[in-house]
């Protein structure tokens, strides 16, 4: 349901309001004479209080036109018939303030399904319960009683940054800082409980606001996962970038996983995976949030990944330089000819990127030379210029070159000078240039700039169910074959004659596993042996494996024992599960022992093409450093992003729940995969 009309009424009704100016409904009312709302405001009480300024009706039906937003400030259990009322008169939407919803136990829950159903009934949008309501400065919309209006009404003033909050105490944080800063957001949407409208309604309705360059999320949890990935998708469409700051996640209920991919699909991963492939910049705190959505609204479009650093301390390079090491950001070293061309402005620096001017005490206005310069280089996408401690006297003239560049490329501002420069910050700030005074938020914001990387969300491609779900390896096996990827070399043995028969052609050392779909961890039951080497060896394995596992699960069905060529290399997991909230989603790890309590698997939402695949292998932390002491890694993570992307794609057509390749093992050529399971409905 849309939320444009609650965010551009021209008519608001408050319903509850009452006498008491220190009540939700009377502070609504307050806040909005205050910050210059221009619409038309009416009380809703039966009572008909006399509120000075405003005029009180005993029901919405009796208000003299449809208000645009209906404000609840009234007890919880009055809400579903008040909105029932709203969609009667044709309200555009509603806020709900109160909380005693589902957060409360069974019958809050009750209650909120109520509101649910009155909200369809109604056709209105509503946000909440539990909402901190809705603030643009821009057209004195202040439909909130949120702590950040206590301020002056000076500094409620709009800036370049949407925000959409599942935290209404954390988005009045949030406009505090801006208004520290001297900034402002353009608008703010807190969702609260999200019982009707959520995080893909308010992003919808921010990137139909032009004030709106940037959109920020304070998230909790996602709970319509493709609603959410296609509003991201719109928003990037727009040139809107997203901005995220996760703080906590919640389960989606239980899965009847048996395996590791299971075990690691938790969702905190799941979205992890799916705001990497949306191109979602990911913040850890919301004040970095704001730095960084900040700077990419006020640095415009970047036309590629390659930024240039410029400072002129050498250990704040070094620290730069392990931040974007750390978030994949690269930092291409400057040219001959560029390092030739800044060398006479370097006091004992280095002409690398990150560039340490040296000392600079000579002259002020050399920093900015040298931003310059990179700027123009045309070998740079973007330029972050870091301005550390320096002399406090030259900090305006500094200031006023940076402020008067008119560069050639977008550049950033880190300003690392203290409280003795302030001066030189506010300048900057005055400016509208973009500028951040943390190091870790700055990366990000390049980072975020830097990349063009905005997959599209992967299409609703019909799934027919498979007629017959493969309940053993072997079975997998073969249709992992038929998808065309490569499963090492053996084959089912239903005796102990055949099994010594595939041994012998296969050569060399084998591996028998028992094959029953009643046991998927073979390990457990003793149903694996490793390293047989000739026919006696094969025949006593064969034996062993069979008389065993019957003592052992007398109640399982053994089709008979497959037999495979004995491989070793660099071990990886492929796995794919069919999610309750996102879909098919893909899993690519470093395989070995305990491998889901490492914390190096990546996730996205399937199927994934082979450039995004190789995001995903080259994420994987240790994969590469591993596959190198086996010859040329490059060569081996081109494979896998194939394999990945294949069979994902695959799995998305199949019907299936859930497949692991576990491993799937480097043997120096190819990945081939030594076990498999596959679960359906």
């Amino acid at each position: 349901m849309s939320l444009a009309r609650l965010l551009s009424p021209e008519a608001i009704a408050v319903v509850g309001l009452s006498a008491d100016p220190s009540k939700h409904g009377g502070r609504v009312v307050a806040n909005l004479k205050r910050l210059g709302f221009r619409g038309e405001v009416w009380g809703v009480n039966p009572g008909m209080p006399d509120v000075p300024g405003v005029e009180v009706f005993a029901s919405l039906d009796r208000l003299p036109s449809s208000p645009d937003l209906v404000v609840c400030a009234i007890p919880a259990g009055a809400v579903p018939g008040t909105v029932r009322a709203a969609g009667t008169v044709q309200a555009g939407g509603v806020v709900v303030f109160a909380g005693g919803f589902r957060e409360v136990g069974e019958d809050g829950a009750a209650l909120q399904d109520d509101l649910v159903a009155a909200a369809r009934e109604a056709g209105v949008a509503v946000l909440g319960p539990n909402s901190g309501g809705v603030i643009r400065p821009s057209v004195g919309l202040a439909a909130s009683f949120l702590t950040c209006l206590d301020r002056p009404a000076s500094e409620v003033r709009p800036g370049p940054v949407g925000l959409v909050t599942q935290s209404g105490g954390t988005g009045s944080y949030v406009h505090n800082l801006a208004a520290e800063r001297g900034s402002g957001l353009a608008v703010s949407v807190s969702t609260g409980n999200e019982a009707v409208s959520g995080l893909s309604d308010g992003i919808d309705a921010l990137v139909e606001l032009d004030e709106v360059k940037v959109i920020a999320l304070v998230m909790e949890t996602v709970r319509r996962g493709r609603a959410f990935m296609e509003s991201v998708q719109r928003a990037h469409q727009a040139g809107k970038p997203v901005v995220a700051c996760r703080i906590g996640s919640s389960p989606r209920g239980e899965r009847l996983m048996t395996t590791h991919t299971g075990a690691m699909a938790a969702p905190s991963k799941l979205l992890d995976g799916v705001l990497d492939s949306l191109g979602v910049t990911v913040a850890e705190t919301p004040e970095e949030m704001l730095a960084v959505a900040e700077v990419m609204a006020r640095a415009g479009e970047v036309g590629g990944e390659r930024i240039g650093v410029i400072t002129h301390s050498g250990g704040i390079a070094i620290l730069l330089s392990d931040l974007a090491d750390r978030i994949g950001l690269e930092l291409p070293q400057p040219s001959m000819a560029l390092a030739g061309e800044l060398a006479p402005f370097l006091q004992l620096g280095t002409a690398a990127n990150p560039l340490d001017m040296g000392a600079i005490i000579g002259g002020p206005g050399r920093f900015a030379d040298v931003v310059e310069r990179f700027a123009a280089s045309g070998e740079f996408d973007a330029v972050l210029a870091v301005s550390t401690a320096h002399p406090p006297a030259h900090t305006v003239e500094r200031a006023e070159g940076l402020v008067a560049l008119d560069p050639q490329v977008p550049v950033v501002h880190l300003w690392m000078a203290g409280d003795v420069a302030d001066a030189g910050l506010q300048m900057l700030r005055a400016a509208a240039l973009p500028v951040v005074t943390e190091p870790r938020a700055a990366i990000r914001a390049m980072g975020g700039l830097g990349r063009t990387l905005h997959r599209t969300v992967p299409s609703e491609t019909p799934r027919t169910p498979m007629p017959a779900v493969p309940a053993t390896e072997h079975a997998a096996k073969e249709v992992l074959a038929s998808w065309g990827l490569t499963v090492v070399e053996g084959g089912l043995a239903g005796s102990v004659d055949q099994a010594v028969a595939l041994a012998s052609s296969l050569g060399g050392r084998v591996v028998m596993k028992v094959s029953s779909p009643d046991i998927p961890h073979k390990t457990d039951v003793g149903g694996v042996v490793l390293g047989i080497g000739d026919p006696a060896a094969a025949r006593q394995a064969y034996q062993q494996i069979v008389t065993g596992v019957s003592g052992l699960r007398p109640d399982a069905r053994i089709e008979g024992v497959r037999v495979e060529r004995m491989t070793t290399g660099v071990e990886a997991i492929v796995g794919m599960i069919t999610d309750r909230l996102f879909g098919p989603m893909v899993m690519v790890s470093l395989g070995g022992v305990a491998t889901e309590g490492l914390g190096v698997e990546r996730w996205g939402p399937a199927p994934v093409d082979p450039e995004y695949a190789r995001r995903m292998v080259e994420g994987v932390a240790g994969l590469e450093a591993t596959l190198g002491r086996r010859g040329d890694p490059g060569v081996a993570v081109r494979a896998l992003s194939e394999l990945v992307a294949r069979a994902s794609e695959h799995f998305v057509a199949s019907g299936l729940l859930e497949v692991e390749m576990n491993p799937v093992a480097w043997n120096g050529e190819r990945w081939e995969i030594l076990d498999a399971v596959m679960r359906g409905e």
